[in-house]
């Protein structure tokens, strides 16, 4: 008898590894199939790889239902999350009421962190923020029906797709994403999305309150959180922001939605949390904070300007675009001085009589004053820096910044023999140095102007209102822009100027303003006048007010604000 053979070494080798291989693919299947109905993706959004831990079906990896109401995504690598970064689990619910719980963190059950939801039908978002130093290797989802009949499909029919898939299916989990942090709730076109550390109550009859823990915590975009609120009804009664500081917000904006940046609030980013309080009557479907691109993170309320602590160390000036009309630029210097370096030649160059077209020297217009406040449309920005590219004038260095950061956003542009510029573009601005009195009424006077500027109805009406003016009326209006120094030849800046003062202040203060303060400011340099201006007031007095009075309505039928406050928040 001959004894067997053993295999020879490289044969034995081969067998082994063939054994490995098939042995892992035995253990794979056992509760640790890779998924195929959804992907889980990387901040940079890459395709992670990762199984489940329970036995569904291949291909319904996704779906729960009575039988199949918990599993389990593992990573086959744990993942570190950046700062500012949020696990986004995607779902579609067949039913309401149902109730989501979701754990998340390392493989460690004890330092994952569990949330619960209450979830509507429809296409749902869940933001999870992860347990603090932990990595992301698991994440867990249950779905219990409170008002269905749980457990009692067999325990036979979990996992096993010809019976299970006969039963009624609750929900199913689109993608797993890890997206910039979401903080709040939304009801959008495509669904609802909400995050955890957020609750909502009825704080009596007639209000609802939401908290948000860490609200202004990293986002994970470069520019700082904005807070929006949408409603349903407009409402004269305010909604209330508890944030460190008490900020009040006016729910009559025709778009519906308010902007609050960040730098709205003081020491934004060390609060704890937020509170809104809201109207019930308002109606309010989203509250949330959120940076999405920098476009987005700068268009604001310009309320935005009068609240928080304005521009940072370093920095000349804070920017917004406006909420309602994006295409006009708010600036809020730090001085005057700063605000003068950017903006006092181009006043004398577009409006001062004497000066318009021309570029004047540092040193002739030093002794004169400029304005307090500014506006410019894009077109005479894109003249101003032309003339000075062909004269080859030596701007300040602010200009040239202020040139460069238009050409960045869009509002002017470079091009052969000169500049182009955008219709509808325009910037405003005002200074820290104006004590807040003035910043409120200058703040309004300056966006009257963004309107006329950017928008040709308004534009039409004020034009109209001026040109439809007996010269007789006109009188006064041209002696007082002449005293100020304006342009009183041109018809466009006339109505521009006009209905800025008009509108800067309420209508049942108008003619006060005009029939009392502007004539002290003439008097005292023009006593000679007394006798003309008396006769003009005892013709025209009550006019200031009717005229004000229409251009109010015309701004609340198509803004939402009327004269004397151009902004909703306060």
């Amino acid at each position: 008898m001959t004894s067997p053979r053993l295999p020879k070494p490289a044969a034995f080798l081969a067998l082994s590894l063939l054994f490995i291989i098939l042995f892992s693919a035995f253990l794979s299947s056992c509760g640790s199939e890779g998924v195929a109905s959804f992907v889980w993706t990387s901040p940079d959004s890459a395709s992670l790889s990762f199984t489940q831990t329970e036995n569904f079906p291949e291909g319904q990896e996704n779906r729960f239902s009575p039988g199949r109401e918990a599993n389990s995504y593992r990573l086959t690598d744990a993942i570190s999350v950046p700062e500012g970064y949020m696990l986004a689990a995607q779902l579609s619910t067949a039913k309401d009421g149902l109730i989501l719980g979701f754990s998340l963190g390392p493989e460690s059950k004890k330092l994952r962190k569990e949330v619960r939801f209450a979830a509507p039908k429809g296409r749902l978002r869940f933001y999870l923020s992860l347990p603090s130093g932990q990595d992301l290797k698991l994440l867990g989802l249950s779905i219990a029906d409170p008002g269905g009949a749980n457990g009692e499909v067999s325990a036979q029919t979990k996992g096993q797709g010809s019976e299970a898939s006969e039963v009624e299916e609750w929900a199913r989990l689109e993608s797993l994403a890890l997206l910039p942090a979401f903080r709040g709730f939304e009801e959008g076109s495509d669904g609802y999305r909400i995050s955890d550390g957020i609750s909502m109550e009825n704080n009596g009859l007639k209000t609802r309150l939401v908290t948000i823990q860490n609200p202004f915590a990293p986002t994970g975009a470069p520019e700082s959180p904005i807070l929006v609120l949408r409603y349903n009804n407009r409402s004269e009664t305010d909604i209330i922001i508890e944030a460190g500081t008490r900020v009040l917000a006016k729910p009559m904006s025709v778009t519906k939605e308010i902007r609050i940046p960040a730098a709205a609030f003081a020491k934004a980013q060390d609060l704890a949390k937020l509170q809104i309080k809201v109207p019930e009557e308002v109606g309010l479907v989203s509250a949330f904070i959120e940076s999405a691109n920098t476009e987005q993170a700068h268009l604001a309320d310009p309320g935005t300007l009068l609240l928080g602590d304005g521009p940072g160390q370093g920095q000349d000036y804070s920017w917004y675009r406006w909420d309602l009309l994006p295409s006009v630029i708010m600036f809020d210097f730090k001085s005057y001085d700063i605000q003068d370096a950017y903006l006092k030649r181009l006043a004398f160059f577009v409006e001062k009589k004497g000066f318009v077209g021309k570029l004047a020297s540092n040193q002739e217009i030093a002794p004169l004053h400029g304005w307090n406040a500014h506006d410019y449309k894009a077109e005479d920005l894109a003249r101003f820096f032309a003339l000075a590219e062909k004269e080859l004038f030596a701007l300040n260095p602010e200009e040239l910044k202020l040139r460069d950061f238009l050409i960045k956003q869009g509002l002017i542009s470079k091009r052969a023999g000169g500049y182009g510029f955008t219709e509808d573009g325009v910037i405003i601005s005002i200074s820290r140095e104006s004590p807040d009195y003035l910043r409120r009424t200058f703040l309004t006077h300056e966006l009257s102007h963004g309107i006329f500027f950017a928008d040709p109805r308004y534009r039409k009406t004020c034009m109209d209102l001026w040109q439809n003016m007996a010269a007789e009326e006109q009188w006064f209006w041209k002696l007082y822009f002449g005293w100020m120094n304006y342009n009183t030849a041109s018809a466009y800046l006339m109505a521009n100027e006009m209905q800025a003062y008009l509108v800067q202040q309420a209508p049942k203060r108008v003619e006060e303003y005009f029939t009392k303060t502007l004539v002290d400011r003439l008097l005292e340099n023009h006593p000679e006048l007394e006798e003309k201006i008396a006769e003009y007031m005892d013709e025209y007095s009550a006019s200031f007010e009717t005229r004000a009075r229409e251009l109010d309505a015309w701004l609340r039928s198509n803004y939402g604000f009327g004269a004397g406050t151009a902004y909703f928040l306060r």
